[in-house]
């Protein structure tokens, strides 16, 4: 149920028109744009939420994660296609697979951490 709140709530963001003022240009270390660390912030979370779901063998819900939100995040740019104010972006796609990456690395290391203070090696 959470990854489908998860998920729903990064549809609903990715579709609504954009705000024009208030978000920076460019994101932190001034590298790429703001936008494109919120694309992996968001896809992150997806992919760390469906990684939980998925969760009875670790790499599996891993790969599943990382697949379902890097094609989760690639649907939505094809949707974004199709909403006025929006466009698909392959940029935005592959911060998108990258922050799927980054979700799914960062729950497998929250999974063996809890599975070594919790003893169950």
């Amino acid at each position: 149920m959470f990854v489908l709140l998860v998920a729903g709530s990064v549809f609903v963001a990715s579709v609504i028109t954009p705000p024009g003022d208030g978000v920076p240009t460019l994101g932190p270390f001034g590298l790429v744009g703001a936008d494109k660390w919120l694309h992996a912030a968001a896809y992150a979370g997806v992919a760390a939420s469906l990684s939980h779901a998925l969760a009875t063998r670790t790499r599996r819900a891993a790969v599943g994660g990382f697949l379902g939100g890097a094609v989760y995040g690639f649907c939505i740019e094809l949707v974004q296609a199709l909403v006025p104010a929006r466009q698909f972006d392959l940029l935005d796609a592959a911060a998108n697979a990258l922050g799927a990456g980054v979700g799914v690395g960062m729950w497998a290391v929250t999974v063996a951490v809890l599975a070594v203070v919790l003893g169950r090696d």
